[in-house]
């Protein structure tokens, strides 16, 4: 698979059919793998692909307006591409994707012992991106790490908890909130030029690293997420604290497609949820 990905970036770059290739790299400790930006042939051998590749590279894609740009994707880099298109954040001819075929990435915060896979790829059902120019297939097939038979496992636990117990538990994950942003930052949904956290005329809740603070914060993303969250879990994997943000982002997701039958980065052709109008849309949640 590396061979392939360093001969289509190869050809891309010396027929100048892009600028700048988004792929991985070594990182310093031999093991880990890390962002690479090539403009040049000659860097191409730095890219690398393995199931250390954990970022979302789509992340990047807002940071070069105006240049051609290729990427290497797996499937959830590829949700997070269609949602940019549908949006208008990216036109698709300035986009080269080169799709991965990906059985899984690891847990970067377990070490040692055996691989253990990262719990967003437990739920992943596409092994194969939705959207690519080129494709790069796995040499051997491996067993996908999809332990979980209902991806949302764990919201149904917590949705069999009170409302109360509900609440105490946020409080209580929220309540380490140190307000560093990095959600925000590593996730390629967050692209405002001002985010409603550092507005102040007017100011939608307190900057301070408080309770009242950090839930508003938190809960105020969560929504602006709804109906466009993919589920990379990047939120989560960059949270200093360890906040289960996946939790509450898989909650929505799970409402939304249950209310709407909408997923989000599966078709570039459809409607982004918000919007659309559907006449036969539920309306009992709203009352």
């Amino acid at each position: 698979m590396i061979e392939e990905i360093k001969a289509k970036v190869k050809e891309l770059l010396k027929a100048k059919k892009v600028d700048v290739v988004i792929g991985y790299k070594k990182a310093s400790d031999g093991v880990e793998a890390m962002p690479v930006f090539i403009d040049k042939e000659e860097d191409v051998d730095k890219l690398i692909w393995d199931a250390h590749c954990v970022y979302n590279l789509s992340n990047y894609l807002k940071d070069f307006p105006g240049e051609r740009i290729a990427i290497v994707a797996k499937p959830c880099d590829a949700k997070s591409i269609i949602v940019l298109l549908q949006e208008n954040q990216l036109k698709r001819e300035d986009v080269s994707i080169i799709g991965i075929e990906c059985s899984g990435i690891v847990d970067e915060k377990r070490k040692g012992g055996d691989i253990a896979y990262d719990e967003r790829c437990k739920g992943c059902k596409p092994a194969t991106p939705t959207i690519y120019d080129v494709l790069i297939k796995e040499e051997e097939k491996k067993q996908a790490p999809r332990l979980e038979q209902d991806p949302y496992e764990s919201v149904r636990k917590l949705e069999t908890k009170s409302i109360e117990e509900k609440f105490k538990f946020w409080q209580e994950e929220f309540s380490r909130c140190i307000r560093c942003y990095a959600c925000r930052q590593i996730c390629p949904m967050c692209y405002c030029p001002r985010c409603v956290a550092d507005q102040t005329m007017p100011s939608w809740f307190s900057k301070a690293s408080s309770l009242q603070g950090n839930f508003s914060w938190n809960v105020n993303r969560a929504m602006h997420l709804a109906g466009r969250c993919i589920d990379c879990g990047e939120c989560e994997r960059a949270c200093p604290v360890g906040i289960p943000l996946r939790e509450i982002n898989k909650k929505i997701e799970k409402d939304v497609k249950g209310l709407f039958n909408y997923e989000a980065g599966l078709n570039i052709d459809e409607k982004p949820l918000l919007s659309a109008f559907d006449k036969n849309d539920p309306e009992d949640f709203i009352k």
